[in-house]
Order: structure tokens, then C-alpha cells, then sequence
């Protein structure tokens, strides 16, 4: 299949191809001119990808595969690291013109590409590397390649289907709702049916099977550690019933799809649109990959929680139905990317906005977790190297990824301490042990674990304070990264029963006044 036959010289296509291009520039220069910090996911992921695996600690292995290249080319930097989300977005949108335009025509593939490259959360995305920013090209490809091979394309199509099923599946586990949502098609679809049980849909099972089968076998290796992971996110151990959570869910994509969209595919939901003969079997099949995912979150978010972003793997399928029912009417699609455009335009200016700036907008809440990593690393090592420390010790996830991305030159080990008896994140995964143990500059930012820090020594002696200055709440009160620093020696940990937790439990140590807001 060449370029010409995938992007034909057509009036759409060239619009669609210049519209996305400029996105794809202006999101770049964003990219690479943000002051932004890496978010600790970011510099997690970063981690990972210095030792090449076919999977990793809570994720599959493409977005380290992903962030070993970038780096590799352009140098351990935060643009560096992120810098491949933008092209995939833009490679997404454009698999997103082409379903649009094979299911219905080249004018409802423009609409549906800029609705989907517009999208608040595709917007939030290409800002920073995500895993569902590495999942969706391959899911936006896999819904214009499993049209064309409902349409007899041929065992090309199937084939190119598997990998990118495969290749999904080493992106983000979500990416198993497109087999729920294929498996639906051949259900309700005859000519999917047809297509899946021949011979191209065996060649389907087995490419996507190859590409697999090595993650699963390291997860065999790593007793599941990727899969154990997975489902303990689920957190299915609470208060089962929170109907209120649904309340949430559906105010959240609002956010994710944009306010308009999200009420344009509740409309067409509901019957309104315009809906032809072609359109309304075009939409059953499209149904198959959208309503799974938006059934299964919600109901996640009833029984106990759902982020935001759980559900985006809906919206590659929900921008080609909005698009579908509502080409006919202009004004709810030209709204709906009207809004995004703006909402696309604050995402790009905001990470470029001086402390200042922020502050007197009162959005730096917003921004403190990707503040301050830089200076905080370089002050905690230097003071380690100055006391003859072994190790620096953390007690927090968050704090361990973000010190080890901007402490990477670091001489002295950084290790993130263990509340429980066992590791509980890729951070803890090393121990305190050995001569790491023998003089240790505990650098702690919870005044809850300091006492159980505490138990876990002979000595712990206070030795002074990180403090770094994130900028201001709305309500007046600073935004601090407080580090208090011990110098500790002789570890001997406590056994972790529910005994000393609860021996502990309310203490603090040096906890920090709370701020009287200003009137």
C-alpha cells in the first residue's frame, strides 16, 4: 500500500494533511520550549527505558522502547523524553481521517481527524508522554484497518490489523477493549463475521499472538508483575457502591472528548443527527468500540474510582460517530472545534508562563508537580556528598522519580524506603541494605512517616531543611516541597505488622503550620 494510495491529492486530504501539520509544528515548538519539569511518571518511564525489557514494573514495554529512541537521538532532556508525543497524535489523527473516510466520505474524515487532534485530552497528551499517547495510533489504526477488512481488503490488511493489536497491547493494556469491541462487531455485523472467520482473520490472531507472546512470557518470568499491577489499580477492595462517582465520570469527558463533543455523542446517543441508511450501519459497528469502554469505566467509577482519562480509548471511535451523524450540521461541528481550538490554546501557552505569570493567574496548583525537581536534586546530593552520606533515602514515590531523573549524575545511591514488608512501586524496588545502610541523609517530605522512619534506626538525628518554592495557592497560602533531612545509621527495621502501624499512626514530625489564608 503506498503513501499516494493512503493520501490521495485530494482537496480533503491536503487540508487534512495541513491542518495536522501545523498542529504537529506548534505542538513541537511548545514541546521543546516549555520550563516544565517531567511529571514522576515521565521520569519513570525515562528509567525504564535505560534497560530495554519487554515489560516493565506497571506498564508494557513500548513506552520505554519509545523514550529509548528519542533520547538517543536527542540527549536525556524533558523535551527529549517527550518529544514523540506529538507525532503520535498526529500520526493517530491522520488513521482517524482515513477510517472517516473509508466509512463514510473524505468531508466527514476531515471533520472527524480535527476532532480528534483537537480534543481537549489529545491536546493535554502531546505536552507530555503518556501511555495512552503511545496507545493511540495503533488503536486509531486498528479502527481503519478492521473497516477494510470487513470491506475485503485482503490478508495485507489483516495482517497490518495484528500488529497493531499486538503492538497496542505492548502500549497499554486498554487496548484489549478493541478486542472486546471487534469481537462485538462480528456479532452484530455480518460482513465483519465473514471477514474474521477466514483465513484473514486467522493471519489477524497470529501476527498480533507473535508480537505478544514475548511480553508474556517476562511477565511469566516476573510473577505477573505487570498484570498484578493492572488489577490492583482497579481498586476493588473498598466501598463497592459510590453512585455518585458517576456524577464525576460523566463532568470528567466533558473534559477529555470537549463540552460540545461529548454532549454532540450523547445527542446522537439519543437519536438526534443525521442518520442514513449507510450511517446507521456505520454507527453500529463504530458503537462496538465507543459504548464498551464508556459502560465499562463508569461502571469502574461506581464501584470505586476512574481517572479521567480511563475512557479515552472511546473517543478515536466517538470523533468518527460525531462526525458521521453531524456532517450535515455545520454549526454543532465548527462549535465543538471552536471550543477545543480555544481550550487547545490555553494547553500550549500555560506550560510556557513564567512562576510570575502563573502566580498572578493563580494557576500554580496546577503546575507544582512538574516544579522544582532540578533544584531539589541538586541541593539534596550536594549536601549528601557533603555529610560522607551512603545513600539518600525517600519516602515517597513521587519524590524518588523526580530526584532520579534530575540527580542522574548523581555519585551517592538514591533509594525510596519501604513502609511495608515488601516493595509496593518500581521505586522500591532496591533495598536498604548493607553498606548503603551505614550513613543515610533521609530526606523525607511526609510528617506522618517520619516517626516510622525513625523506628527503623539507632540514630536519626535532624540535620536541616530542602524547602522549595513552587508558587502560591489561589487562596494566598505558598506552595512549598519541604524536604526535612535526617542523618541516620544503624538500620534495623521494624517488623511491618498492624501492631506497629498502629502504634504510629498520627504522629508527625515537624509538620508544617497551616496557612491562614488571606481574607
Amino acid at each position: 500500500m503506498s503513501a499516494a494510495s493512503l493520501f490521495p491529492k485530494s482537496p480533503e486530504a491536503r487540508l487534512t494533511l495541513g491542518v495536522l501539520a501545523l498542529l504537529l509544528a506548534v505542538r513541537v515548538a511548545g514541546v521543546v520550549a516549555s520550563p516544565l519539569n517531567l511529571y514522576a511518571d515521565e521520569a519513570q518511564y525515562w528509567r525504564w527505558s535505560q534497560d530495554l525489557a519487554w515489560g516493565y514494573y506497571s506498564k508494557p514495554p513500548m513506552i520505554a522502547w519509545v523514550i529509548y529512541v528519542s533520547t538517543a537521538v536527542f540527549g536525556d532532556t524533558e523535551w527529549a523524553v517527550r518529544i514523540a508525543a506529538p507525532f503520535l497524535h498526529t500520526v493517530a489523527a491522520g488513521f482517524i481521517f482515513l477510517a472517516g473516510r473509508a466509512i463514510f466520505s473524505a468531508k466527514t474524515g476531515v471533520y472527524a481527524a480535527l476532532l480528534y487532534a483537537l480534543m481537549p485530552a489529545v491536546t493535554l497528551s502531546s505536552n507530555v508522554l503518556s501511555t495512552d499517547g503511545v496507545l493511540m495510533p495503533f488503536w486509531c489504526a486498528g479502527l481503519f484497518l478492521a473497516w477494510r477488512v470487513r470491506s475485503g481488503g485482503g490478508l495485507a490488511p489483516a495482517a497490518a490489523l495484528g500488529a497493531a493489536l499486538g503492538l497496542g497491547i505492548l502500549s497499554k493494556y486498554a487496548m484489549l477493549y478493541f478486542l472486546i469491541g471487534l469481537a462485538l462487531t462480528c456479532l452484530v455485523d455480518a460482513p465483519m463475521r465473514r471477514s474474521m472467520m477466514s483465513k484473514g482473520g486467522a493471519l489477524t490472531l497470529l501476527v498480533m499472538g507473535l508480537l505478544v507472546a514475548p511480553h508474556l512470557a517476562w511477565n511469566a518470568a516476573n510473577n505477573f508483575q505487570t498484570v498484578g499491577h493492572t488489577v490492583d489499580n482497579a481498586n476493588l477492595g473498598g466501598d463497592l457502591f459510590n453512585p455518585e462517582n458517576a456524577v464525576t465520570f460523566f463532568a470528567d469527558q466533558l473534559g477529555v472528548f470537549g463540552p460540545v463533543s461529548f454532549l454532540a455523542l450523547l445527542a446522537g446517543l439519543a437519536g438526534w443527527g443525521q442518520k442514513d441508511a449507510r450511517g446507521g450501519e456505520a454507527a453500529r459497528w463504530l458503537l462496538c468500540f465507543v459504548l464498551p469502554v464508556l459502560v465499562f469505566i463508569l461502571g469502574q467509577s461506581v464501584l470505586s474510582r476512574a481517572h479521567a482519562n480511563w475512557a479515552a480509548t472511546a473517543f478515536p471511535g466517538a470523533s468518527l460517530l460525531v462526525a458521521g451523524w453531524f456532517a450535515g450540521h455545520r454549526a454543532v461541528v465548527w462549535s465543538s472545534l471552536a471550543v477545543n481550538t480555544l481550550v487547545a490554546a490555553v494547553f500550549l501557552i500555560v506550560p510556557q508562563l513564567t512562576m510570575a505569570q502563573t502566580r498572578a493567574l493563580g494557576i500554580d496548583n496546577a503546575l507544582k508537580r512538574t516544579r522544582g525537581w532540578d533544584v531539589a536534586a541538586e541541593q539534596l546530593f550536594t549536601e549528601a556528598e557533603r555529610l560522607g552520606a551512603t545513600a539518600v533515602l525517600v519516602d515517597e514515590r513521587e519524590a524518588w522519580h523526580g530526584l532520579d531523573f534530575y540527580g542522574r549524575a548523581r555519585s551517592v545511591p538514591l533509594i525510596s524506603w519501604r513502609r511495608y514488608s515488601g516493595p509496593k512501586s518500581f521505586s522500591e524496588r532496591e533495598p536498604l541494605e548493607g553498606p548503603l545502610a551505614e550513613r543515610v541523609l533521609v530526606a523525607s517530605v511526609h510528617a506522618g512517616m517520619r516517626p516510622r522512619l525513625r523506628s527503623d534506626f539507632a540514630e536519626f538525628q535532624p540535620t536541616g531543611q530542602v524547602r522549595i518554592d513552587l508558587g502560591v495557592r489561589g487562596n494566598g497560602c505558598p506552595i512549598t516541597r519541604v524536604f526535612q533531612l535526617y542523618l541516620a545509621s544503624g538500620y534495623a527495621p521494624a517488623e511491618r505488622t498492624p501492631e506497629w502501624e498502629a502504634s504510629l499512626d498520627g504522629q508527625k514530625e515537624f509538620a508544617e503550620p497551616p496557612c491562614p489564608a488571606r481574607e
